[in-house]
């Protein structure tokens, strides 16, 4: 126990030793909030790292100055009530990384009954985390903030969490790490930005009422860490999408998920401990963590320059080339509607295709007809049915649907892997066990379903062959012959029910044609204009067959959809929109189909290659699809297909146009700011290390606000003394200097090229740079640092 105490005030006195707090004159009891904190080097410190005028930047470079943080909770990090601050008392609250204690306390009492919920259906950690069992603990877990870009924990940026993950916690936290601080704007990183910014301003108000005045609107913003995102509602992912906000460069917010990897090791430790004792250690541990992880940046800005200058040249052939099809007022036109999505994310967003219910008629006509049984129910009238007609009707035709897609690998696998026969074999029993069940409600709802099935039909529903589900009938409506044979059959309206379905099937399978043949059209220029090789034309000949594949599923849905739908109605009006489709229609719109004469040239071509031995695929002048030509060959005799007839102008194609032109422009600027961040970042490392080692310097005896020698001065210091606080002072003055001048000759060339690049220099040489040195540890800036240890 003595020991432990003795090592828990050697952490403290250390902390405060290299904080340079043993020479100053008003001690340890002048030591500020956080100033024994490890500041960030990379991160923009006012008074420190900046420029001069650096408040005076404009809007094309104001990005560089501001802060990014993130922000996150960890509830592994629990500390159990087997102590008091009496026996365990706080050395130093407040000093580095944890919030002051008393203040904290007195900000919770007032929010005792706050309970914070997430409403975001697609994440809910806070919900989850009110639901954790805290019985027995003192905290349930930390808040914590650090730099969203360098991973290094900030001054006062940590805070215990008492139950759950609520507000008045991060909102004290977050407040206690931004105060007296001044940004031209601070980007936040938060798992539940989506929720913690609503009233944010109101809430911040209640803590400092003059914290409007010194951040605006547009000053703070929210962003979510892009792993994060995906689980997330779908209108949060746009609105607070790192890669769609300008200044924010290849910034993830995910570094603060590693940072809690170091301090989650002692766990199990700090769990047990008392307040005191917790607090030092983990002030320790946070502390270590910071000095382990300030690194060089150049490595991450030799791959920035390098993605950048790909992807501009992409996005630059890209918008050429539209360019020439659409021309530069339509582009104009987008880029326009860019910055005005920028400045209000209520307009309409440029990164997202205009939604198109008539690719879901099929499932909204589910949910419709659901609606409707709903009701009748509710209501008592109409026809009482033992089960869900709708739900048993959709459900045979998903089953068929499996049986097409089941069939389709099996014809296009022919010499199976041991994989592929294991995958085979667990769609197989999948599939058998949906049609059991199917046949469970079928009996219900299909009661006379024996009597008009002939008995060879009946042997498939009694004793269907199992090994090959993907061949049994399912027997739908559709499949009981005549009219009168389906009344007999079914109960209720159980055809008409399946006739919409039907309906709506065929819709969706025809607009899905379209959508292949669109990706179709644009992998075969794209393989044409660009790729060259026998590997790469190999690759891409790949993707044009899978593409092929989902065209011809997506036909064969359509055909058969069409022809229950024949049974069902017969022919009338609705053959104007559903018409007979044939492999020749299958075509793209600047694809024609081929007459008969090439027709034949073409099957006689690949039979004398089949003979030979070398027929290949991939090396055809024609895509996979049957008797369609993808070149614009004669156009004088093109013809457009009927699947096209009702698509004007191809609106939903530009759409889509639209928005890769959009995300292409938005990768291409954020690789651009992230190689200009990166070079901000090296330099100002090398001004913060120029200043801390003038800090240093400043720490003399003798200098303003320092320790003295004179006798009458409670604070004067003896000879020997002065000697040894003038000798530590001089070697961290040393040691930072020499760190600083150690960046600016390694990577200056690299900094000048990056900005050439950026620039997009006609003249830059290429710069050659040794990976290892990148990527090796600073062994001797490590030894430096621990070199005071010795003093």
């Amino acid at each position: 126990r003595v020991l432990l105490r003795v090592i828990f005030q050697w952490r403290h006195l250390k902390m405060l030793k290299r904080a340079g707090r043993c020479h100053a004159q008003s001690g340890i009891d002048g030591t500020a909030r956080g100033e024994c904190a490890m500041d960030c080097p990379a991160c923009p410190q006012p008074e420190k790292n900046l420029p001069d005028n650096w408040k005076e930047a404009g809007p094309e470079f104001a990005f560089l100055y501001t802060l990014f943080i993130a922000i996150d909770a960890n509830f592994r990090l629990r500390n159990r009530v087997v102590s008091n601050e009496h026996r365990s008392p706080i050395l130093g609250d407040g000093f580095a990384y944890i919030v002051p204690s008393s203040p904290y306390k007195e900000h919770i009492k007032q929010h005792v009954d706050q309970e914070d919920m997430s409403s975001c259906s697609g994440f809910q950690a806070m919900f989850l985390a009110n639901l954790r069992n805290v019985q027995g603990l003192r905290v349930s877990g930390m808040a914590g903030i650090c730099c969203a870009r360098h991973r290094v924990w900030r001054p006062s940026g940590l805070g215990d969490l008492q139950k759950g993950e609520r507000y008045c916690n991060v909102d004290f936290v977050f407040w206690c790490t931004i105060q007296d601080e001044e940004y031209l704007c601070i980007v936040i990183s938060y798992d539940i930005s989506c929720q913690w910014s609503r009233n944010f301003w109101q809430r911040m108000s209640t803590l400092t009422p003059d914290f409007k005045f010194q951040f605006t609107r547009s000053g703070v913003r929210f962003m979510v860490p892009k792993f994060h995102l995906r689980a997330h509602q779908p209108d949060c992912h746009t609105r607070f999408n790192f890669d769609y906000a300008p200044g924010c460069g290849e910034t993830h917010g995910e570094v603060i998920e590693e940072g809690w990897a170091q301090s989650n090791k002692a766990a199990a430790q700090t769990k047990e401990m008392g307040p005191g004792t917790r607090a030092q250690t983990l002030d320790d541990i946070f502390g270590f963590h910071n000095f382990r992880n300030i690194v060089v940046l150049a490595k991450r800005l030799v791959s920035a320059a390098k993605e950048f200058d790909q992807h501009y040249r992409d996005f630059k052939q890209f918008d050429k080339g539209l360019e020439r099809s659409i021309g530069r007022k339509q582009l104009n036109e987008w880029d326009k509607m860019i910055r005005t999505w920028e400045k209000d994310h209520d307009a309409e967003c440029p990164y997202e295709e205009q939604k198109d219910n008539e690719k879901d008629q099929y499932k909204l006509l589910q949910i419709e007809l659901m609606d409707e049984e709903t009701r009748s129910v509710q209501s008592g009238t109409g026809l009482r049915y033992p089960s869900s007609p709708c739900h048993f009707l959709s459900t045979g035709i998903d089953i068929q649907d499996a049986q097409r897609s089941l069939e389709l690998f099996i014809t296009t696998n022919k010499y199976l892997t041991p994989t592929q026969q294991l995958e085979l074999q667990k769609k197989r029993s999948t599939l058998l066990k949906r049609i059991t069940q199917f046949r469970t409600l079928q009996r219900l709802l299909m009661p006379g379903l024996a009597d008009v099935l002939s008995p060879a039909d009946m042997r498939c529903i009694n004793d269907p062959d199992i090994s090959h589900p993907e061949k049994i009938p399912l027997f739908l409506p559709s499949s009981c012959g005549t009219a009168s044979a389906r009344s007999r059959a079914c109960i209720g309206d159980l055809p008409g029910i399946e006739a919409k379905l039907r309906r709506s099937e065929a819709y969706d399978a025809l607009e899905g044609i379209r959508d292949g043949l669109r990706v179709r059209t644009m992998s075969a220029r794209f393989k044409l204009r660009n790729i060259t090789g026998q590997v790469d034309s190999g690759r891409a000949g790949g993707i044009l067959r899978q593409i092929d594949i989902k065209i011809h599923s997506r036909k064969i849905r359509y055909r058969l959809a069409r022809a229950a739908l024949l049974r069902l109605w017969g022919p009338g009006d609705w053959e104007k929109d559903l018409k007979e489709l044939k492999n020749e229609d299958v075509r793209g719109i600047n694809e024609r189909a081929l007459n008969k004469e090439e027709t034949a040239e073409r099957h006689a071509q690949i039979e004398r290659l089949k003979s030979s031995g070398v027929f290949d695929d991939d090396s055809e002048e024609y895509l996979v699809e049957e008797g369609i030509v993808s070149r614009v060959r004669g156009e004088s005799r093109r013809t457009l297909s009927w699947i096209w007839y009702d698509i004007k102008d191809d609106a939903e194609f530009q759409d889509a146009i639209r928005v890769e032109w959009c995300k292409a422009q938005a990768r291409m600027l954020r690789w651009r700011e992230e190689v200009l961040l990166l070079c901000e970042e090296l330099r100002r490392m090398v001004a913060y290390m120029a200043w801390r080692a003038t800090w240093w310097k400043g720490r003399m005896v003798g200098e303003h606000g320092m320790r003295v020698t004179a006798s009458n001065d409670e604070t004067a210091v003896s000879q020997d003394m002065e000697e040894a606080l003038n000798a530590y002072a001089t070697q961290q003055s040393e040691f930072a200097r020499v760190r600083g001048l150690d960046i600016q000759s390694k990577w200056k060339d690299l900094i000048k090229h990056a900005k050439g690049v950026v620039a997009r220099q006609q003249d830059l040489q290429t710069l050659k740079i040794d990976l290892e040195l990148l990527g090796a540890k600073d062994e001797e800036h490590e030894e430096m640092w621990q070199a005071e240890d010795s003093l």
